[in-house]
């Protein structure tokens, strides 16, 4: 049976379901008010991702993001971490340095050992492409110099984030989608599962904690 003919008889199937009396096809979603609402995207993104467990500060500018970073490194004692090759995180990398704190760049480190040496790490931190204030979703974008990696293996993720990324919810993403890179990395919250009875563990596949800066300036 062809593609065509099985649609086909699906679509008939409907048609005699919905005309049939007294048979009452599940009704769609409500209409929800939609995150603008209720909530501006800044106010509503901070409250959604620390409910999910994130936590989530706001800085003026980069520079402050560096001392932030900087603190956040020491208080969990990080000594490695694995830093995004971009420019916009070129402020975080010099102050860690500046810390003694050992930068991982995938620039740097031969692919044969990659895994290793970033699941070796103390942290891994990011900036985000987007953040969704629907859901606390932060929207990393991936590619050489913005390894996937960074953001799964280490037991900490620190992100930072512009508040001018903030997108209402994830219609308003997917809006973008001719501007989208073939990657991306959809992360709400820490790593959690509860696959054995029901409760809830932290770490499971990934970072056990995320933290987000979110730069205002």
């Amino acid at each position: 049976m062809s593609r065509d003919q099985v649609l086909g008889r699906v679509r008939a199937a409907l048609k005699s379901a919905e005309a049939a009396p007294g048979n009452l096809m599940p009704a769609g979603p409500p209409d929800l008010p939609r995150p603008q609402a209720f909530a501006d995207p800044l106010t509503l993104f901070a409250e959604r991702a620390c409910a999910v467990g994130a936590t989530v500060d706001l800085v003026a500018s980069m520079d402050e993001a560096a001392r932030r970073s900087a603190a956040w490194c020491a208080a969990r004692a990080v000594r490695r971490a694995v830093v995004w090759n971009v420019a916009s995180l070129a402020p975080v990398r010099d102050r860690l340095q500046a810390d003694g704190i050992e930068i991982i760049s995938p620039l740097l480190v031969p692919v044969r050992s990659w895994v290793d040496t970033v699941a070796g790490a103390d942290a891994g931190i990011t900036s985000a492409e987007w953040g969704i204030a629907e859901t606390g979703t932060l929207v990393l974008a991936c590619g050489p110099d913005q390894p996937r990696l960074a953001s799964l293996l280490p037991p900490a993720h620190l992100v930072v984030l512009r508040a001018g990324r903030i997108l209402p919810d994830l219609p308003a993403l997917f809006a973008r989608a001719d501007a989208l890179p073939s990657a991306l990395t959809l992360i709400t919250g820490p790593s959690r599962s509860a696959d054995i009875g029901l409760v809830p563990v932290f770490g499971a596949h990934g970072p056990m904690a995320v933290a987000i800066l979110i730069v205002t300036g």
